[in-house]
């Protein structure tokens, strides 16, 4: 499901961090990687970029991990989703590193720009605690709000089953007005979450429920952190993302969490 990744890369970064880096992502079904990089209009020798980033993808085939390099200049957020749509990917991966300039704990303009730009799902790599060369991910968690965004990420969560074993489904919902309605929602819930569990049951090797009340982005990065959760999963709406004054889930979620994000749009 995730077979052509784009990655973007910033040529600071060393070979040996892209190297572990397409490690990561590839092994999650990744068919071939395409390394790119955007350039600013009229700056930079763009021989030179190329044949360094044709370098890093002959590197990367040597190792076995299928790969190519493209180059391209202008906005860098819109040239990585463009190039990203023309190549039919399945993901655009932006794993996160000190020198990395893409990604940081607290999301940058280029991160948000291409999350709110991207047709197709994202996913940002967050190590916890550093990126190393045996990285795992065990344990996810899928973030619902049983509506129609979060059902789109249900082929994601099984294909994930794969690779991980243990999954935890999240809901936060809202406290109803009266006692007989809350205990209405609840049944609800809890009936809709079991109906999730079974979906899923054969995916993973363990699946948790958690119902919580209250702000669904600050009860997330709660579980996320406590359960120590390598990934979360979350669908996002067709919405302005991320708004810089009131923040939707999907954008407090990404910049909170010390875990890593994927977005199905």
């Amino acid at each position: 499901m995730l077979k052509i990744i784009v990655q973007p890369v910033d040529l600071s970064e060393s070979l040996t961090d892209v190297k572990i880096r397409s490690s990561f992502i590839e092994r999650f079904g990744g068919r071939e990687i395409v390394l790119v990089h955007v350039m600013n209009p009229g700056l930079g020798d763009k021989d030179m970029v190329q044949s360094r980033l044709a370098h890093l993808a002959d590197e990367l085939n040597q190792v076995g991990i299928q790969a190519k390099s493209v180059v391209t200049q202008g906005h860098v957020a819109s040239e990585i989703t463009r190039t990203a749509m023309e190549l039919a990917a399945d993901v655009i991966y932006l794993p996160a590193s000190r020198k990395n300039v893409l990604v940081s704990s607290l999301l940058g303009s280029t991160t948000e720009d291409v999350i709110r730009l991207s047709d197709i799902p994202v996913f940002i790599h967050k190590q916890r605690p550093v990126l190393v060369r045996t990285e795992k991910v065990h344990n996810i968690v899928f973030a619902t709000d049983f509506r129609k965004a979060a059902s789109r990420v249900w082929l994601y969560v099984r294909m994930l089953g794969r690779f991980v074993s243990k999954l935890t489904i999240l809901h936060v919902g809202e406290r109803a007005s009266d006692p007989d309605t809350e205990q209405l929602r609840r049944e609800n819930v809890e009936m809709l979450l079991n109906e999730l569990r079974a979906k899923f049951t054969d995916d993973f090797q363990e699946v948790a429920l958690i119902s919580r009340i209250g702000s669904p982005a600050k009860h997330i990065i709660d579980v996320v952190e406590q359960i120590q959760a390598d990934l979360v999963v979350l669908g996002r709406l067709n919405e302005p993302f991320p708004s810089k004054l009131l923040g939707s889930t999907c954008s407090r979620v990404t910049s909170g969490v010390s875990s890593s994000v994927l977005l199905i749009p």
